[in-house]
């Protein structure tokens, strides 16, 4: 415990008394319907508060009818969330975790909605990111709003929340009404500096009217808008200043980046491989300004770097958002001084922020039980069941069943041909941006499994009839996938270098190079960026509408100002055609019309097909046998651990019911 004092020390923020430093700040679920939150968004935060952490900050809420960000916001200002509240504060009450509510305004930045909404912001001036082109509030309907965040906050007290967060951060309705470029009004909340800062100072002045002295009131702000014509550090230090001196707060929680351009919205979710903790300087400038509790955030997911951010006075509360998502545990299990058991965030986004933008409830491709917390903790509680499983594979699809069955208490075995773990992990650790996510996630695997009791036997490789004779209860295939290369191409030439070769050996190319990218995924960005790295002259075409279309926004963000930096020639809406004397021929999607080029290398990322074939000779072998992952059919991490997950919970009652039936 010693090791870390600063970050396990109690804290009083505001009326609040916080037992240790580590908050889970503001992050959306997806969880809530109708705009009250669900039984799985309470499940989801009990899990954390469980594991230890001393504040959570929930979700965005809106403020007002105007503000629903997403059709899944929590609508604040309406009672009816306050069933949810009092239920979830029922939960966490046994854990000593203090909960506050996020009340927003999104202005216009308007993510998605099945009909989107009429945004509004203090100018007609759009978001360049989501193309909205918001209307003008009227005088009245900017002091509904104000109204609306106080209602907000007297609600959540009655709930029985904590405190309260005024989100003004990453360029949303307050910091719109802060910048001049986005604030062109003439009235009394336009034009000098005082008058824009007149909206945030009602909106806290008449909170505190509502909710009286015996509660905590802070706000969340960008240190550095991080983008063309954005707030600068500057300007959050003056805003912080004046705030702090205008009206009464309690805490400042300081994050980086804007919603409404592409390279400020990185900063919202920054990605691997983002410096981690990149943040604390900036934070540190607005507590010695301000004289006033602050929290940081910004891809901290090491409490080593937690305790020393603490420690030197950089902040007061560290987030750790990510790291309590993939591991809900980290905080008692650091307190507890177990370090060698705690999983890393990798930083991939797929799953967290990445469920959101697609309308899905929040997971984490490491911790696939995140957000499906009320279905998986009772089955992965069943303990001695005792069946004999054999995983076939040490992927992460076969390393997530096999620990999942040892959790249940199976007896379990997983063999790997190979002399390591991971899968295609291993040579992903050659790829430019993705050596930080391939080993972390390595690193968490290798811990896990000298935790547990799997028996793990590498470089092997049975046949049919010992996978028989091993006598196995259960059978989960995960055999991977291996590229699928077009029939008609000359296996012969050596111009051409599949993707999964391009990472396995550390082979210098030069000249020019030409990758084909058939889903828009990393494996061909890589490619082009490694190449561009060796100093090839480097061309990228994709059979996508456009580059990266099939990852994250925020890490294509990171891509493509790689890319651009590394003058990479970027071409959407082409695929490979063949190779001939002539050259590489190169088809146009739209129009048919083919071309040929030149090239020392031809890079093919050209999708991927299933290694089935044992899993055809061994599926009656025993009496569960299935197929995970990409031996199931090709796709990505996330959807290999949820299945590799899913198929240790379904073991004891198939194969009961397959005993029972026999």
């Amino acid at each position: 415990m010693t090791q870390f004092e600063y970050l396990f020390s109690p804290i009083k923020i505001g009326h609040t008394t916080i037992q240790n430093r580590i908050v889970s700040t503001g992050h959306q679920t997806n969880y809530v319907e109708n705009g009250v939150p669900t039984e799985d968004f309470i499940a989801y935060h009990e899990a954390r508060a469980k594991g230890g952490i001393g504040l959570i900050i929930l979700e965005a809420g809106a403020v007002h009818k105007t503000g629903l960000s997403t059709p899944y916001s929590i609508t604040s200002f309406d009672e009816r969330v306050l069933p949810a509240y009092e239920t979830l504060m029922d939960k966490v009450k046994l854990y000593d975790t203090r909960i506050f509510a996020q009340l927003s305004h999104s202005g216009r930045e308007i993510v998605a909605s099945d009909y989107q909404i009429a945004s509004v912001a203090p100018s007609a001036v759009p978001s360049l990111r989501f193309g909205t082109m918001p209307r003008a509030l009227r005088t009245n309907e900017i002091q509904e709003i104000v109204e609306g965040f106080a209602r907000s906050a007297l609600l959540a007290k009655i709930g029985g929340l904590h405190g309260v967060e005024l989100c003004c951060s990453h360029g949303y309705l307050p910091s719109q009404f802060w910048n001049p470029i986005t604030n062109q009004r003439l009235d009394q909340y336009g034009g000098s500096f005082e008058n824009r800062m007149r909206f945030i100072v009602e909106v806290i002045d008449a909170i505190w009217r509502a909710v009286g002295e015996d509660f905590t009131v802070g706000f969340r702000i960008s240190a550095d808008e991080m983008t063309m014509d954005g707030l600068t550090e500057k300007d959050a230090i003056k805003i912080s200043e004046y705030i702090s001196q205008q009206t009464r707060i309690d805490f400042i929680n300081v994050t980086v980046g804007d919603s409404s351009t592409y390279a400020g919205s990185t900063h919202i979710v920054p990605p691997s491989p983002i410096k981690q903790g990149y943040n604390a300087a900036r934070s540190f400038k607005i507590r010695m300004e301000t004289a006033l509790p602050v929290f940081v955030g910004s891809r901290i997911i090491d409490p080593v770097h937690a305790e020393k951010i603490i420690k030197m006075g950089q902040a007061d509360m560290v987030g750790m958002t990510r790291a309590n998502i993939v591991d809900p545990n980290m905080p008692i299990k650091v307190k507890n001084g177990a370090l060698q058991t705690i999983d890393a965030c990798i930083g991939c986004l797929q799953a967290c922020i990445g469920h959101y933008h697609k309308g899905l409830g929040i997971s984490c491709i490491q911790n696939p039980q995140a957000g499906n917390e009320r279905y998986f903790t009772p089955l992965l509680e069943r303990k001695n069941l005792n069946k004999r499983v054999l995983v076939i594979g040490a992927g992460p699809g076969g390393l997530e069943a096999a620990l999942s069955a040892d959790q249940q208490g199976h007896q379990v075995t997983l063999i790997e041909k190979q002399g390591h773990i991971g899968g295609a992990l291993h040579w992903m650790k050659r790829a430019p941006q993705r050596e930080e996510m391939a080993t972390s996630m390595i690193d968490n695997y290798t811990r896990q499994l000298a935790q547990s009791n799997v028996n793990v036997q590498l470089e092997t490789q049975w046949s049919t009839e010992q996978i028989k004779q091993f006598g196995a209860d259960a059978i989960i295939c995960a055999t991977g996938s291996a590229p699928y290369m077009p029939a008609h191409l000359p296996t012969e030439d050596d111009r051409i270098i599949l993707v999964d070769d391009l990472f396995k050996t550390a082979t210098l190319y030069s000249g020019k190079a030409v990758v084909f990218d058939f889903k828009g995924d990393w494996a061909g960005i890589e490619a082009a960026l490694y190449l561009a790295q060796q100093g090839c002259d480097v061309s990228l075409y994709s059979a996508r509408l456009y580059i990266g279309e099939d990852i994250h926004q925020y890490l294509r963000n990171e891509y493509m100002k790689h890319l651009y930096e590394a003058k990479v020639t970027m071409m959407p809406h082409h695929d490979f055609g063949g190779i001939t004397e002539h050259g590489i021929h190169v088809r146009n999607l739209f129009t048919h019309e083919g071309f040929y080029m030149e090239a020392d290398h031809v890079i093919l990322a050209l999708g991927r097909v299933p290694k089935d074939a044992l899993y055809e000779t061994i599926k009656n072998a025993a009496s569960f046998v299935t197929r995970i992952g990409d031996c199931l059919a090709p796709r990505t991490i996330e959807e290999a651990t949820l299945e590799g997950l899913q198929a240790a919970v379904d073991i004891e009652n198939i194969v009961n019911s397959m005993l029972q039936n026999n």
